[in-house]
């Protein structure tokens, strides 16, 4: 293999590293806010009825953003797989 296109599938594995890295946290951060939601579920009735809600609607929405990193995260970590794979043949 050219050592050009070598040295730039190289830059690219890093790259996406670095922003499978940003996913992690991002994920991280999504179940956060997913747990402090749920205690807003838990807890909102003795404090408000809008809490509850909030929490609720908190809940489902970094639930389904939990599932949309995920998937991104899986996805790019499956395209890392196969430049490396491009690499080694």
């Amino acid at each position: 293999m050219e050592a050009k296109l070598k040295q730039s599938y190289i830059e690219e594995i890093k790259f996406q590293t670095k922003m499978l890295n940003n996913l992690k946290r991002w994920l991280k951060v999504s179940i956060i806010l997913s747990s402090l939601s749920f205690a807003f579920v838990l807890f909102g009735p003795s404090l408000d009825f809008v809490c509850q809600i909030i929490g609720i609607i908190g809940m489902i929405l970094s639930t389904i953003a939990c599932v949309l990193i995920l998937l991104g995260y899986k996805n790019g970590r499956n395209n890392v797989n196969k430049i490396i794979d491009s690499l080694n043949k």
